[in-house]
């Protein structure tokens, strides 16, 4: 991993941009009667993740990320969150969706510690 692929910051977990990958893709919702809905990933940590949605989330929602592997060779990664932050993306960018919204991680098992630590690893650092 290249250091300057690393969002310097102070946090416990360091934050990794996340590139446009055709293996996996994210995807989240408000509650489990609501239908996913797909996500553009901007970075990822093992505390959480940043995202942009078409659709605002409110700070201390509950949210639900799933993250989907394309050709289904392994199952999917199952994560529960709540939302830090939201702010509208400026104009000025070139992004697909209309809100960033900050998501932190919590009840997290601790197999799920290892496979999201395995999915950033091989997916994120070392693309």
């Amino acid at each position: 991993m290249k250091e300057n692929q690393k969002i310097h910051e102070l946090r416990r977990h360091p934050r990794y941009p996340i590139s446009e990958n055709p293996n996996f893709s994210v995807y989240f919702r408000v509650s489990k009667d609501d239908s996913l809905n797909r996500a553009l990933p901007i970075n990822i940590s093992m505390g959480g993740m940043m995202l942009s949605s078409d659709e605002p989330h409110r700070p201390h929602t509950r949210i639900e990320v799933t993250i989907f592997y394309s050709d289904n060779s392994k199952p999917a990664i199952f994560l529960q969150g709540t939302v830090c932050w939201m702010s509208k993306v400026p104009d000025t960018e070139d992004e697909s969706r209309g809100y960033y919204v900050g998501i932190q991680f919590s009840g997290i098992s601790e197999l799920q510690t290892t496979v999201l630590d395995k999915f950033i690893t091989t997916y994120v650092l070392d693309q």
